[in-house]
């Protein structure tokens, strides 16, 4: 029996490849639904020469945070999540084009100090976690549960993770407490990136509206504060006026499913986004091994041309000369046949098709009705621009 050989070095390009395909996809589908303004504060604490070291400071303690947090908060890893919560979760990955985060449960008798979902992690997207409240979760009505786990996701995919870890830092003890305080306007302004993505998963405005009042009269004391909920409740109507929504509405099934985020500008195809950047990638990869290939020929033979003798490299100069003639002769017999033959219609060369079945396949497209009804509900909706530009207002940013 042959034995099995893994080759980590050839193994290894492949999996970062991957990694760097699902960041580049995440970091895409966000912007299609997260409030500007986070964004850019995102971008910018993990990019500066400010941000960067103060955010580094959450990565340093995360290993003893773990410690505290298995031993007091959480319970074992052997006790798993339901299989129904852990299909939804897997639904609202997809859609949301999330990170896949690490699930954890809280004891019982800590739950109380908790919110039903906690997203916390680490700088550059290193970790990420999503500690649960199995118990109060659970009993949720099935909307308000969509809601609140995509909101959890939502803070993963917009980085909001070490905003999060810093403030669970600074209450157990370690030494955060200026960090915190430094943080505070990032942390006002990441509920609304994270509202948007509820109201993206649950469809439903009065659904929504519903879950955020829950959350605020849940919300821990250890957490960043939150903004007034009349600003929460403005923002999402305004989101759910926006050009997302309506596609949201239209493109899905009516069980909510069959759809997920797309780039912007294709909002239609209901395809990932990776498959094109991945077969972009295997292209150049092939291209890139036809000139390697082309390259060694090409030394081969300057080897080779080293090792002839003089009398051979005559030889090959005539032999090359005569093939010059006879190629000149049958130049001048197809420009003779061809002033004789008539040249062959444009119209035909466009209905020529290869018979190898390797032509190119249309790009995916939907039905005339549904198209009709989208179309329709575009020429109403709003831009996420304006979106934001009337929430930074509120806000008191501009």
């Amino acid at each position: 029996m042959l034995r099995v050989v893994v080759h980590i070095a050839a193994d290894l390009p492949q999996f970062l490849q991957r990694r760097e395909l699902a960041a580049y996809e995440q970091r895409l589908a966000r912007t299609a639904y997260a409030y500007g303004v986070d964004l850019r504060r995102s971008q910018w604490l993990s990019g500066s020469t400010v941000g960067d070291p103060l955010m580094r400071a959450v990565d340093r303690r995360w290993s003893r945070l773990v410690e505290d947090l298995d031993g007091q908060c959480l319970r074992p890893l052997r006790v798993a999540p339901p299989t129904a919560l852990l299909e939804e979760l897997a639904y609202l990955i997809h859609m949301l084009r999330a990170p896949l985060p690490t699930l954890r449960l809280l004891r019982s008798e800590v739950a109380a100090q908790w919110p039903m979902v906690t997203p916390l992690g680490t700088t550059k997207g290193g970790i990420h976690w999503l500690v649960l409240d199995l118990d109060r979760i659970m009993a949720l009505p099935s909307e308000e549960r969509t809601f609140a786990l995509a909101a959890g996701l939502a803070h993963l995919q917009c980085e909001h993770g070490p905003i999060f870890s810093a403030h669970l830092m600074a209450h157990h003890g370690r030494g955060m407490g200026m960090i915190r305080g430094l943080l505070r306007p990032w942390a006002k302004v990441t509920v609304f990136s994270a509202d948007r993505a509820g109201l993206v998963a649950v469809r439903e405005l009065s659904v929504a509206l519903r879950a955020i009042e829950r959350h605020d009269a849940e919300y821990a004391a250890w957490m960043p504060r939150l903004p007034r909920l009349e600003l929460r409740r403005q923002a999402l109507e305004d989101f759910d006026r926006s050009t997302l929504m309506a596609r949201r509405r239209v493109l899905s099934d009516a069980d909510g499913y069959g759809w997920a985020i797309a780039p912007p500008g294709r909002e239609e195809e209901l395809d990932s986004v990776s498959r094109k950047v991945a077969a972009a990638v295997d292209g150049a990869i092939r291209l890139g091994g036809r000139l390697a290939l082309r390259i060694e020929g090409y030394e081969r033979r300057a080897r080779d041309d080293e090792r002839t003798d003089p009398d051979q490299e005559a030889k090959d100069a005539e032999g090359a000369r005569d093939g010059e003639k006879a190629k000149d002769e049958d130049d001048r017999g197809a420009k003779r046949a061809a002033k004789s033959e008539p040249e062959p219609k444009a119209e035909a060369k466009a209905e020529a098709k290869p018979e190898n079945g390797q032509e190119a396949k249309a790009a995916p497209s939907i039905d005339p009705e549904r198209a009709s009804r989208l179309e329709q509900a575009l020429r109403a909706a709003w831009s996420l621009a304006r979106c934001d530009q009337r929430l930074t207002r509120r806000l008191g940013l501009l």
